[in-house]
């Protein structure tokens, strides 16, 4: 079970979708642009585990990043070359560690259907247009944002020609108007057919705060272990050969990485009511500079270099794979001993910030989910977010489970008592935040408090010890008489 934040509510979902019984969650299928995994998860989940076909469907995404890579290459130079593995360094990245899976999915589909358009430029044939009017359908489904990134991308390679021709009529037809008119059915689904969601409308952004977030989000091997020093030495790799002319861009794909690189500054963290819109593009970004250079070196150098880049490919692996043995086994621990959960109960998470200290609590903001598979339980967490998810809520229980993006995260131990105590109506941020929570203890049955190895913080009177393991403990909810009146 990859250590992923979202993994086990991703994994409940597909549960949900196939079929598993639940008094608390139903599905309702709609025109969302966000529905690659749980269409095709689900699908191959008729032929093998569920489980095994989350894992199969991001080993896929993985794969579409590294042959996206190289035929967006091969489109340009006419060759692969050993050069396009440092594209493939950008695969795993902080979506795909975060466990964004559908995003990471489309963004590869996004470059496979970029290359093609760059492969048939300038022999296009209506069957051709049709077939590019249904990938933009086909990738807006699986993913809002990857149909913008490729937009962006093919808006890009055709600006430097436009600008050639002089925005000529004949050339705003063919470069401008043209794929305008292949976008008609995406923006017609987005305009006509997509749902309202909640709170759409709200764009953050925080340019200074998340800098040194976007520089990270490039290439990660596990959870919030960003690889740093690789990422700035591929930054000082791609300026130096491009300055020394050991490589050249493609004169078509310069305009393309300007574009992207002003859009991984300036991107907004919070859009179109989902969280991390910062971490998307830098490792796309990455991805593209490298695909668009052709080096000019020996082919000894080059072939010197692949086996390098090759041990580096590895390394990361291996680094993952160890970092995700150790949620794997937390996760199967959390697992065997459901037998501890209330069936059919409604449960939360909540983290001990006291004795976890600085290690990553992100990884476990979910894993009650895995009690909606294993036990048919509710909890407010879980990926029904009205307008972005097929999967809802039934009345009443919506009224205690998280409505936006900003209400994804569980509480800290600490919190509970003023939660309980229903002292939060003056707090902005518990408001804005935690407000669903209100007297938690009037609405669920057990917590699940995420402990490290510091001193435990002290919970209130309403929860009560029902059992403990390596690194959770688990407590039944006591109503108080606060709740006899409500």
């Amino acid at each position: 079970m990859p250590g992923m934040p979202d993994y086990p509510a991703h994994l409940a979902s597909f549960a949900l979708i196939a079929g598993a019984p639940s008094q608390y969650y139903e599905i309702h299928w709609q025109a969302l642009p966000n529905l690659a995994s749980e269409v095709l998860v689900p699908l191959l989940g008729r032929l093998m585990p569920l489980e095994t076909a989350t894992r199969l469907f991001l080993t896929t995404a993985i794969g579409l990043w590294v042959l996206g890579a190289a035929l967006i290459r091969r489109a340009l130079f006419g060759r692969v070359g050993p050069g396009v593995l440092l594209s493939a360094l950008f695969a795993y990245n902080a979506n795909f560690i975060w466990g964004f899976f559908n995003y990471s999915f489309a963004a590869g589909l996004a470059f496979v259907v970029f290359a093609a358009w760059i492969a048939t430029d300038g022999r296009r044939r209506p069957w051709h247009l049709a077939g590019f009017a249904l990938a933009f359908l086909v990738v807006y489904f699986c993913h809002l944002f990857a149909l913008a990134v490729l937009l962006l991308a093919i808006g890009g390679y055709e600006l430097k020609p436009l600008i050639a021709e002089r925005f000529a009529a004949a050339a705003m037809l063919r470069r401008v108007l043209a794929p305008a008119l292949l976008c008609l059915p995406a923006a017609f689904a987005f305009v006509v057919l997509k749902p309202h969601g909640a709170d759409i409308s709200h764009v953050g952004f925080s340019l200074i705060e998340t800098f040194v977030d976007r520089i990270n989000a490039a290439i990660q091997i596990g959870f919030d272990r960003p690889v740093l020093a690789l990422t700035l030495a591929l930054i000082g790799l791609f300026g130096w050969a491009v300055v020394t002319k050991r490589a050249a861009i493609h004169p078509r794909m310069t305009y393309v990485l300007a574009l992207f690189a002003v859009a991984t500054l300036f991107a907004p963290e919070w859009a179109f009511g989902g969280w991390g819109v910062h971490m998307r593009l830098p490792a796309v970004l990455g991805l593209l500079a490298f695909a668009s250079l052709e080096w000019k070196v020996a082919p000894r150098v080059q072939t010197a270099g692949a086996i390098v880049i090759l041990a580096a490919i590895t390394l990361g692996a291996l680094a993952l794979a160890r970092d995700w043995r150790t949620y794997d086994r937390q996760y199967a621990e959390f697992r065997a001993h459901a037998d501890a959960i209330k069936p059919g109960g409604r449960l939360m998470v909540a983290l001990d910030g006291d004795s976890l200290g600085w290690a990553p609590d992100q990884p476990y903001w979910h894993l009650a989910e895995f009690a909606i598979i294993d036990r048919g339980a509710f909890t407010p967490l879980m990926f029904a977010t009205a307008g972005q998810h097929v999967v809802h809520i039934r009345p009443p229980f919506d009224l205690t489970a998280a409505q936006t993006a900003q209400q994804g995260s569980p509480p800290d131990v600490d919190e509970l008592s003023e939660l309980a105590a229903g002292e939060t109506e003056d707090d902005e941020d518990y408001m804005e935040v935690l407000s669903y929570l209100n007297r938690f203890q009037c609405h669920f049955d057990q917590v699940v408090a995420i402990e490290g190895a510091g001193p435990h913080a002290a919970v209130p009177p309403t929860l009560r010890l029902r059992a403990a393991g390596s690194f959770y403990r688990l407590y039944d909810v006591v109503p108080d008489k606060s709740c006899q009146t409500r």
